[in-house]
């Protein structure tokens, strides 16, 4: 136990490092506690719901030893006999006893995984090499309540809101990714790549013209292949790789129908897009930055209610993807080299 507590106070001193004042600290080191404190709330229930069923399993069979003797000698007396009942009672009781330890250590257990990620969130985050480069950390101004609250709302009503809004970000930011590109855009994309490997797969008659040679030099290109090699006597595997040159058939085929593959490349293109819900990259990129400005920003207010409301003392978590910095109230200052 001293060397778990030493372990922790390690890890809380390095991450602090980058922390730029004693406020962010004392919010990253809130998180960190409340990830111990939430294993130490689900440990003692984990170890009463297998002593629960320890002592279930023993009575059962207890139960059912009970059941086995009296019947060898008299039929139907294990209904009657007080013992049965008694053993019937602490199953019964153990059963309900167990199912409420099983909802308990559920929550718990969400509890604990829920906590224990942010708080290795955050310190991956704050490790050393962890933070992008040129930057530093700067605190940000709280944001009050009142900003977050609309009228006559509960914490908890307006938590729910902001966190469908994210989700409705977050949905939105995925439709994004997953549309489509021009098709133009891909056309001059396959072009480019037909020519380069036009250009890599054409033939060299060099040798022919200044040396005299008989033969074209043709072209290669260097493969890999993965190798599985299995020794039956020894029932395992050997796995590996190989490489070696090989002829650049590809290649060679874009040198000889440069103009025939990229109009058959774009015919395919053609059929398989969807100009109509396409968006071009920049586009896409740009809608994407807006998206996670937004999204920060409506975590920064929804940090600011679960602090609000830990420190009121309400069962509140902030969510284990809350981004960090929102969680610790901070911000990323680009730095001049």
């Amino acid at each position: 136990m001293n060397d778990h507590i030493g372990f922790q106070s390690s890890l809380h001193n390095d991450a602090a490092d980058l922390l730029p004042d004693e406020g962010a600290r004392h919010r990253f080191e809130a998180i960190v506690d409340r990830a111990a404190d939430a294993r130490s709330t689900w440990l003692p229930v984990e170890e009463q719901m297998r002593a629960t069923r320890a002592e279930l399993h023993r009575v059962e069979s207890h139960r059912q030893q009970l059941i086995l003797t009296r019947s060898a000698h008299r039929p139907g007396a294990d209904k009657e006999d007080k013992q049965g009942r008694d053993l019937d009672k602490q199953a019964s009781e153990l059963t309900e006893k167990l199912r409420r330890l099983i909802a308990r250590e559920a929550t718990a257990a969400a509890r604990m995984r829920n906590c224990g990620i942010l708080a290795s969130r955050c310190r991956a985050f704050l490790a050393p090499g962890g933070l992008p480069s040129p930057a530093r950390l700067a605190s940000v101004s709280p944001i009050a309540l009142s900003e977050i609250l609309e009228r006559g709302e509960r914490t908890i009503d307006a938590l729910e809101r902001l966190r469908l809004r994210i989700r409705e970000l977050e949905a939105h930011a995925h439709q994004i990714r997953s549309a489509p590109f021009p098709s133009e855009a891909k056309k001059r994309d396959a072009a480019a790549l037909i020519a380069r490997l036009a250009e890599r797969g054409a033939p060299s008659i060099s040798a022919m013209i200044d040396d005299n040679a008989s033969e074209i030099a043709w072209p290669y290109t260097l493969q890999k292949h993965n190798l599985i090699a299995v020794v039956p006597d020894a029932n395992t595997r050997v796995v590996g790789t190989a490489s070696g040159q090989v002829p650049d058939v590809i290649g060679l085929l874009c040198w000889a129908l440069r103009d025939t593959l990229t109009e058959k490349v774009n015919e395919l293109i053609e059929t398989n897009s969807d100009d109509a819900a396409a968006l071009p990259a920049d586009e896409r990129e740009k809608q994407l930055a807006q998206i996670e400005a937004d999204k920060l920003m409506i975590e920064r207010k929804e940090a600011a209610l679960v602090q609000a409301a830990q420190a009121a003392g309400e069962a509140v978590e902030h969510r284990r993807d809350i981004s960090v910095l929102a969680a610790l109230q901070l911000e990323l200052v680009t730095q001049s080299r």
